[in-house]
């Protein structure tokens, strides 16, 4: 029964390891998928700064409105950039926290795992102390019959 009690405590740990395994997995393929979007995204709005730049700056040398508007881009660009700065810097904020609330919730996490390693002591104690009472079983059947 005590065997089958720790056995059971370690299936169930076991058990709610898997699920979490998974989602892990799941929110790391999400997270490249949406980092390769947001590649892909700041490599098509450089592309368009840099197309928009060539054009507006071509006929900038002969027309104010055009010299005024590619002023207007050149400051819409560094504004921009100046965002998605900022939207960096809060992203690697988020990832800070995320990994402190992980750290929290490790160190929880230990106790859980003292206890693992201790109920895993107990199952080794328990198999010893079957094996020692196998054996005197064995070794008291063996002296009635001779």
């Amino acid at each position: 029964a005590v065997v089958s009690t720790h056995t059971r405590k370690i299936m169930d740990i076991l058990d709610k390891i898997k699920p979490q395994k998974e989602h892990i997995n799941t929110i790391l393929a999400e997270t490249k998928i949406v980092q390769k979007e947001i590649n892909n995204l700041n490599g098509k709005i450089e592309r368009s700064f840099i197309e928009t730049d060539e054009l507006i700056f071509r006929d900038a040398k002969n027309n104010d409105q055009c010299r005024k508007a590619y002023k207007l881009l050149a400051n819409l660009q560094s504004e921009f950039n100046a965002l998605v700065r900022a939207l960096d810097e809060i992203g690697t904020i988020n990832r800070e926290l995320r990994d402190i609330e992980d750290l929290l919730q490790r160190e929880r996490e230990k106790k859980t795992e003292e206890l693992v390693r201790k109920v895993g002591k107990d199952l080794s104690a328990v198999r010893k102390d079957n094996e020692k009472m196998v054996a005197a079983i064995k070794a008291a059947k063996a002296s009635k019959r001779s």
